[in-house]
Protein backbone atom coordinates (compact mmCIF):
# COMPACT_ATOMS: atom_id res chain seq x y z
CA UNK A 1 0.00 0.00 0.00
CA UNK A 2 3.03 2.26 0.33
CA UNK A 3 4.02 2.26 -3.14
CA UNK A 4 0.27 2.84 -4.37
CA UNK A 5 0.20 6.11 -1.68
CA UNK A 6 3.67 7.04 -2.67
CA UNK A 7 2.95 6.98 -6.69
CA UNK A 8 -0.32 9.47 -5.97
CA UNK A 9 1.37 11.76 -4.11
CA UNK A 10 4.68 11.97 -6.33
CA UNK A 11 1.97 11.99 -9.44
CA UNK A 12 0.07 14.69 -7.74
CA UNK A 13 3.12 16.83 -6.83
CA UNK A 14 3.51 16.64 -10.81
CA UNK A 15 0.25 17.77 -11.24
CA UNK A 16 0.74 20.54 -8.84
CA UNK A 17 3.74 21.64 -9.99
CA UNK A 18 2.19 21.92 -13.70
CA UNK A 19 -0.75 23.92 -12.32
CA UNK A 20 1.42 26.55 -10.29
CA UNK A 21 3.28 27.55 -13.81
CA UNK A 22 0.06 27.96 -15.65
CA UNK A 23 -0.65 30.72 -12.97
CA UNK A 24 -1.10 33.81 -14.53
CA UNK A 25 1.25 35.79 -12.44
CA UNK A 26 3.78 34.27 -13.61
CA UNK A 27 5.67 34.49 -16.64
CA UNK A 28 4.64 33.04 -19.76
CA UNK A 29 7.73 32.13 -21.00
CA UNK A 30 8.18 29.24 -18.67
CA UNK A 31 5.60 27.29 -20.43
CA UNK A 32 5.72 28.16 -23.96
CA UNK A 33 7.42 29.80 -26.87
CA UNK A 34 5.66 33.04 -27.95
CA UNK A 35 3.69 32.32 -30.82
CA UNK A 36 3.87 34.26 -34.31
CA UNK A 37 1.29 36.24 -35.42
CA UNK A 38 -1.30 34.38 -36.79
CA UNK A 39 -0.23 30.85 -35.08
CA UNK A 40 -3.28 28.91 -33.33
CA UNK A 41 -2.87 27.25 -29.84
CA UNK A 42 -5.89 25.21 -28.28
CA UNK A 43 -3.85 25.21 -24.61
CA UNK A 44 -3.71 29.18 -24.75
CA UNK A 45 -7.53 29.39 -26.17
CA UNK A 46 -8.42 27.39 -23.03
CA UNK A 47 -6.33 29.29 -20.69
CA UNK A 48 -7.79 32.71 -22.60
CA UNK A 49 -11.42 31.70 -20.75
CA UNK A 50 -9.50 31.82 -17.26
CA UNK A 51 -6.80 29.98 -15.71
CA UNK A 52 -8.67 26.53 -16.45
CA UNK A 53 -5.78 24.74 -16.39
CA UNK A 54 -4.08 25.81 -13.08
CA UNK A 55 -8.09 25.05 -11.94
CA UNK A 56 -8.07 21.44 -13.32
CA UNK A 57 -4.36 20.49 -12.64
CA UNK A 58 -5.50 21.93 -8.91
CA UNK A 59 -8.25 19.61 -8.27
CA UNK A 60 -6.84 16.32 -9.93
CA UNK A 61 -3.67 17.10 -7.77
CA UNK A 62 -6.22 17.40 -4.72
CA UNK A 63 -7.55 14.16 -5.32
CA UNK A 64 -4.16 11.95 -5.84
CA UNK A 65 -3.14 13.91 -2.41
CA UNK A 66 -6.34 12.81 -0.75
CA UNK A 67 -5.95 9.13 -2.10
CA UNK A 68 -2.68 8.85 -0.25
CA UNK A 69 -3.12 10.45 2.51
CA UNK A 70 -6.84 8.42 3.13
CA UNK A 71 -5.49 5.09 1.47
CA UNK A 72 -8.75 4.60 -0.69
CA UNK A 73 -9.65 6.36 -4.03
CA UNK A 74 -6.64 5.26 -5.96
CA UNK A 75 -8.51 4.36 -8.98
CA UNK A 76 -11.01 7.56 -9.68
CA UNK A 77 -7.85 9.92 -8.95
CA UNK A 78 -5.31 8.16 -11.29
CA UNK A 79 -8.56 7.89 -13.97
CA UNK A 80 -8.96 11.74 -13.27
CA UNK A 81 -5.42 12.44 -14.12
CA UNK A 82 -5.45 10.50 -17.31
CA UNK A 83 -8.57 11.94 -18.74
CA UNK A 84 -6.38 15.56 -17.75
CA UNK A 85 -3.60 14.50 -19.41
CA UNK A 86 -5.09 13.09 -22.21
CA UNK A 87 -6.69 16.50 -22.80
CA UNK A 88 -3.72 18.43 -22.24
CA UNK A 89 -1.46 16.15 -24.44
CA UNK A 90 -4.61 16.30 -27.18
CA UNK A 91 -4.83 20.64 -26.82
CA UNK A 92 -0.78 20.54 -27.80
CA UNK A 93 -0.94 18.01 -30.33
CA UNK A 94 -3.55 19.25 -32.26
CA UNK A 95 -2.20 22.88 -31.71
CA UNK A 96 1.45 21.67 -33.06
CA UNK A 97 -0.39 20.01 -36.07
CA UNK A 98 -2.48 23.21 -37.33
CA UNK A 99 -0.11 25.54 -36.28
CA UNK A 100 2.50 27.70 -39.11
CA UNK A 101 4.94 26.98 -39.05
CA UNK A 102 4.67 23.69 -37.23
CA UNK A 103 5.40 23.92 -33.27
CA UNK A 104 7.64 20.67 -31.79
CA UNK A 105 5.15 17.81 -30.50
CA UNK A 106 7.43 16.86 -27.60
CA UNK A 107 5.15 18.18 -24.76
CA UNK A 108 2.53 16.33 -26.57
CA UNK A 109 3.31 13.49 -26.80
CA UNK A 110 5.21 13.53 -23.17
CA UNK A 111 1.42 14.73 -21.79
CA UNK A 112 0.01 11.80 -23.87
CA UNK A 113 2.27 9.28 -22.50
CA UNK A 114 1.68 10.27 -18.72
CA UNK A 115 -1.71 10.17 -19.11
CA UNK A 116 -1.42 5.89 -20.31
CA UNK A 117 0.74 5.80 -17.12
CA UNK A 118 -1.74 7.09 -14.72
CA UNK A 119 -4.40 4.73 -16.76
CA UNK A 120 -2.02 1.65 -15.93
CA UNK A 121 -1.37 2.85 -12.23
CA UNK A 122 -5.12 2.74 -12.06
CA UNK A 123 -5.47 -0.44 -13.72
CA UNK A 124 -2.37 -1.66 -10.89
CA UNK A 125 -4.37 -0.76 -8.71
CA UNK A 126 -7.72 -2.18 -9.42
CA UNK A 127 -5.74 -5.61 -9.75
CA UNK A 128 -4.29 -5.09 -6.11
CA UNK A 129 -7.26 -4.43 -4.40
CA UNK A 130 -6.08 -0.68 -3.89
CA UNK A 131 -9.18 0.65 -4.14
Amino acid sequence: MLGTRLTAASTGILQGTVGILYLPSLPESLIRRPLMPGQVSAVVYIESIGPLWSVVFALSTAMLIASAVRGHGFIAAHIGSAGLWALYGSCILYSAFVTEPPVPVVAGTIASGVAFIQLSIAIGCRDRGHR
